[in-house]
């Protein structure tokens, strides 16, 4: 016997023997009980982590009931992972003093394509290394024809439903990466920064941006706050006053500058009272737009800077609190600060959906391990806003919707383009830009990918554990 374990020996010698012999192959059985896992898909674009350690949960659990004799199927896959990959891809760009704004769509797609597919064996070798007991006849990717095709029926069934819709809101948006995030993909984090008073004639308002006053459409007082309560309904400053009990009294002076295009609490306030005007002035490109006046072009820090020091001078900034704490959003990828913008996406209406999960899991057709978790699912499920599925990236599945240039109609379909308008038979049509958020996708895997071969989803579905962590 050898003194030392030679693993490239070994592992080679097993994994040619279990593929010949195709030994993880799911049989369907109707004598048996099934047992499905479907793997919670590696990026495409890199090597495994240490965090894929916990498929050995997944193999174990396969092995023991494969033991028990049920028919087993641990369905293998990849995720093209959307803004992960184009942000990998655009550090590659960057080594070679390129960017992402050096091609057109078609070119910096095709790019990614291949950069990806000269990645994937890789992640894909290092599962089979690994000994995991997968099905590899069933691998599937995410961008693979079918499962395109699938993401986009359902797209329009839910359109159709009336659970998809289009509007304007304010998004999550990166202007590093120049795309928008949903509400889940925000990172939070503590930082100081300086807490500007700021006078409007008789009222001081407290601030952290400054910068966003360009946009100020009105002020905020608690209903009942007795310092303010004779001041609502009167101007000042140029600007209406509004009691809304959103606002903290104990905040600052107690008064907030309301800027409904930049602040989603804002946003809100200003629809509650008479859908106040918003004003944007901070552009998707990280600069002052416009509106901003003498400022416009500026990115935010130096209109800041430049601002602060002008309210200085005319006397309008009564302190400001350099020690003051709170929570900033920010990219999960760049770490650069998100803004919240206005932009017209497509978004999903999550309640009629949470409303169906809810009473799965007070039913217990849902179970959570460890137990702790069900909690902190509700609670998400009972405080989701509507998921902003559009993503300003190349690399992704498109999403299946025609705009008329001519009377701006919107046109839905299954994935092919329309010949003409619906409404006005105009042949001016043109698809949106925009890409689905990978979660929106991600989420109907299970789904999709035995669907695609019907016997399998009648047998294996619904998956007997999805592994979430």
């Amino acid at each position: 016997m050898d003194k030392n374990y030679n693993f490239q020996e070994v592992e080679e010698r097993w994994i040619k023997k279990w593929e010949k012999e195709e030994a993880y192959k799911a049989i369907i059985d109707s004598r048996k009980k099934s047992f499905s896992i479907i793997l919670p898909p590696p990026n495409a674009n890199a090597n495994l982590h240490l965090g894929h350690a916990m498929y050995v949960l997944e193999d174990i659990m396969i092995r023991w009931r494969r033991l028990q004799g049920a028919a087993t199927l641990w369905l293998p896959g990849a995720d093209h992972a959307g803004l992960e990959t184009q942000y990998v891809f655009e550090k590659y760009l960057v080594k070679n003093d390129q960017s992402r704004f050096d091609f057109d769509r078609e070119t910096l797609y095709k790019m990614i394509w291949e950069f990806v597919q000269n990645n994937r064996g890789n992640m894909e070798e290092q599962l089979k290394r690994l000994g995991f007991s997968l099905d590899w006849s069933r691998e599937k990717f995410t961008l693979d024809e079918d499962i395109v095709a699938f993401v986009h029926q359902t797209f329009k069934k839910l359109y159709d439903d009336g659970l998809i819709y289009r509007g304007e809101r304010l998004v999550n948006f990166c202007t590093k990466c120049g795309t928008s995030f949903s509400d889940l993909e925000v990172k939070y984090v503590e930082q100081k920064d300086p807490l500007y008073y700021i006078r409007y004639e008789n009222l001081t308002a407290a601030t952290t941006r400054p910068e966003t006053m360009f946009g100020d459409t009105c002020l905020a007082v608690h209903p009942d706050d007795k310092r303010y309560k004779h001041l609502i309904g009167k101007i000042i400053a140029n600007l209406p006053v509004v009691g809304d009990t959103v606002v903290d009294p104990k905040f600052g002076t107690g008064v907030v500058k309301i800027t409904p295009s930049h602040d989603p609490v804002d946003y809100e306030i200003g629809k509650r009272h008479n859908n106040l005007p918003a004003k944007q002035v901070i552009g998707f490109d990280g600069r002052m737009t416009e509106a901003a006046g003498k400022y416009a072009g500026l990115k935010i820090k130096l209109c800041r800077e430049q601002w602060v020091e002008e309210l200085k001078n005319s006397g309008r900034i009564e302190k400001i609190d350099n020690e003051y704490t709170h929570n900033v959003a920010t990219c999960y990828k760049c770490g650069t600060v998100l803004e919240p913008l206005p932009k017209p996406q497509w978004f999903v209406k999550i309640k009629p959906l949470a409303d169906h999960a809810i009473k799965a899991i007070n039913k217990g057709e849902t179970k959570f391990v460890p137990v702790r978790f069900k909690k902190i699912a509700l609670q998400c499920l009972k405080n989701f806003h509507d998921w902003n599925i559009s993503r300003q990236i190349v690399w992704g599945i498109r999403i299946p919707a025609w705009q008329c240039a001519d009377c701006h109609e919107w046109i839905i379909t299954d994935g092919a383009k329309p010949e003409k308008c619906a409404a006005c038979n105009s042949l001016n049509i043109e698809q949106d830009p925009d890409t689905f958020d990978t979660w929106f996708s991600s989420g109907q895997w299970p789904v999709a990918t035995l669907k695609s071969k019907t016997k399998d989803f009648d047998y294996f579905y619904p998956t007997s554990v999805m592994e979430t962590g």
